[in-house]
C-alpha cells in the first residue's frame, strides 16, 4: 500500500509538472509571436500625388483681347479735325494740260503729273472743240469741293468737303476756279501711298484750249 501511494503521488507531481510545462511553452510562444509582430515594418502607404494642372486644363486667360488700333488694318477712316496733322507734300505746281479735241486727259495729283492712266489720275480734262465747253470730273474714290478762293488751309478744304461736296458731274474749267480734292484713301492703302489734300486753281486758260492749273498738296495722316 505504501508502494502504491508512493506511485499515485508520483503520478500527481508529473501531471503538475507536465501541466506546469506545458503552460510555460504556450506562454513562450505567445512572447515570440508578440516579438515577430513587432519585428515586421508597418506597410507603407504610398503618399497620394498633388494634382498639377496641364496646360490644357489650365483656367483660360480672362484678359480682354485689345482689338487693333491700326486704322489701315481696321478699314476706318480717320476723322479730319482742326488736330489733324497735315505735312506739306508740294506747292505751286504748274499743270498744263493740252487741248486734244474730245480726248480725256488724265490728271495724277499724287506726284503731280499730266497724262497718266486712268488708274492713277485723281480727274481727267476734257475739251469738247467747238461743241460744249471743256470741263473736269472727278475720278472714282475722289472728294471734292468748288471753294471762292485759293487762300484756304487744309482743314478748312477738309470742312468744304464735308460740307458741301462736289457732284458726280462734270464741272466747267474757267479761268479763276478754286477746287478742294481730296485724293483716294483706298487707293492710298491699295498701293502703298500717301493720302492727299490738293488745292486745285484754274490759272490760265488758252485760245487754242490749253488749260493751266496750279496745284498744292499735303499729306493727310492715316
Amino acid at each position: 500500500m505504501l508502494a502504491l501511494a508512493v506511485a499515485v503521488l508520483a503520478l500527481l507531481v508529473g501531471s503538475v509538472a507536465a501541466v506546469q510545462s506545458w503552460r510555460a511553452a504556450d506562454k513562450a510562444s505567445q512572447a515570440l509571436e508578440r516579438i515577430d509582430a513587432l519585428a515586421v515594418p508597418p506597410p507603407v502607404v504610398p503618399a497620394t500625388p498633388v494634382p498639377t494642372e496641364s496646360p490644357t486644363n489650365a483656367a483660360p486667360n480672362t484678359e480682354p483681347v485689345q482689338e487693333p488700333t491700326d486704322l489701315t488694318a481696321t478699314g476706318a477712316v480717320p476723322v479730319l479735325d482742326a488736330q489733324t496733322q497735315y505735312k506739306e507734300r508740294y506747292a505751286g505746281q504748274n499743270l498744263r494740260v493740252p487741248a486734244d479735241c474730245n480726248e480725256a486727259t488724265y490728271v495724277d495729283l499724287d506726284e503731280p503729273r499730266v497724262k497718266v492712266d486712268s488708274s492713277a489720275a485723281e480727274f481727267y480734262h476734257e475739251d469738247p472743240c467747238g461743241s460744249g465747253a471743256a470741263y473736269l470730273k472727278l475720278s472714282s474714290g475722289v472728294e471734292g469741293s468748288v471753294v471762292n478762293s485759293a487762300v484756304v488751309t487744309p482743314f478748312e478744304c477738309a470742312e468744304h468737303i464735308r460740307t458741301s461736296p462736289m457732284s458726280s458731274d462734270s464741272y466747267p474749267t474757267r479761268r479763276g476756279q478754286v477746287y478742294c480734292i481730296m485724293t483716294s484713301l483706298d487707293t492710298a492703302r491699295a498701293t502703298a501711298g500717301t493720302w492727299k489734300m490738293v488745292l486745285l486753281e484754274v490759272t490760265a486758260t488758252g485760245q487754242d484750249g490749253t488749260v493751266t492749273f496750279k496745284a498744292s498738296a499735303w499729306n493727310i495722316p492715316d
